[in-house]
């Protein structure tokens, strides 16, 4: 009977260590381009995290990454989880993605906990301080998806393009994708970074990558669990951004970067109208 009764203590508190993985574990990231992985060398650097899963520290907010720090497991002095792609910095192993100036490509995100916010994609660059520390800092804006993650059941995926005004990304560790989810009402930021090697402007798109990889025209299908204890789930399924026009019914607002048309078709009918 106490065997028994310690198997079902066993059983329970297993249970509960779970639920907690999963609860922290689960939030969202960016899928495509394929973001940077924990590497051996962050888990060398981050000190106190370096006891949280794979999917923990791509996933949860970084906020709350933060907040785990310790003064008997102090991280490296230029480990910076804040740096805006969560801590991750180039590093030769990591896959890249080739994008072209001018040229659509596709981005996925998988949402297991939505937390309702707005995401911001941009192509940042690495700006390093006196002490070696790097922070990420955007070089353009490429688009804004408003509102954003107000469920599981969204759209997990849109096309974005970068404006040939973007130059120096010819080689890998120059430049990254970010992928910046914040949401005010949870008051949590969820950044993801992919490296990326730019061409089109230029540029002659020599990489220092063993890894490299070019866009498809579909978007793999990316599955997880949920946040909530004792349920699972599959997230969403990524399918390719559809290009006729949307329902009218409220969806997010995908702002893409501007772009100037000073001489478009419909002013130029409008002239000639006023002529005759």
């Amino acid at each position: 009977m106490k065997a028994s009764a310690s198997s079902i203590l066993t059983t329970i508190t297993s249970t509960l260590l779970l639920a907690t993985t999963d609860t922290v574990n689960a939030h969202g990231q960016m899928a495509k381009p394929t973001p940077r992985p924990i590497s051996q060398q962050y888990r060398d650097d981050c000190g106190a995290l370096s006891g949280a899963g794979d999917q923990e520290l791509q996933y949860a907010p970084v906020e709350l990454l933060s907040s785990r720090a310790q003064a008997d497991r102090p991280a490296a002095a230029t480990f910076n989880i804040m740096n805006g792609c969560r801590g991750t910095v180039y590093e030769a192993n990591n896959t890249v993605t080739t994008l072209t100036t001018g040229t659509p490509f596709d981005v996925a995100w998988v949402i297991q906990a939505p937390h309702p916010g707005t995401m911001v994609l941009s192509v940042v660059k690495p700006s390093t301080d006196s002490t070696g520390t790097i922070t990420y800092v955007s070089v353009a804006e490429l688009l804004t998806v408003d509102p954003f993650a107000e469920s599981s059941s969204e759209s997990t995926s849109t096309t974005a393009m970068i404006p040939s005004s973007v130059t120096g990304c010819g080689s890998a560790g120059v430049c990254a994708l970010q992928f910046y989810w914040h949401s005010d009402l949870a008051n949590q930021t969820y950044p993801t970074c992919a490296d990326i090697v730019v061409t089109g402007s230029g540029e002659s798109g020599e990489q220092t990558s063993t890894s490299t990889e070019t866009p498809e025209s579909t978007i793999a299908t990316s599955t997880a669990t949920t946040d909530t204890p004792g349920t699972s789930r599959s997230a969403p399924t990524v399918t390719e951004a559809p290009d006729t026009e949307a329902p009218a019914t409220e969806s997010p607002v995908v702002t893409p970067a501007p772009v100037s048309d000073d001489t478009s078709k419909c002013t130029v009918r409008r002239h000639r109208r006023r002529r005759n």
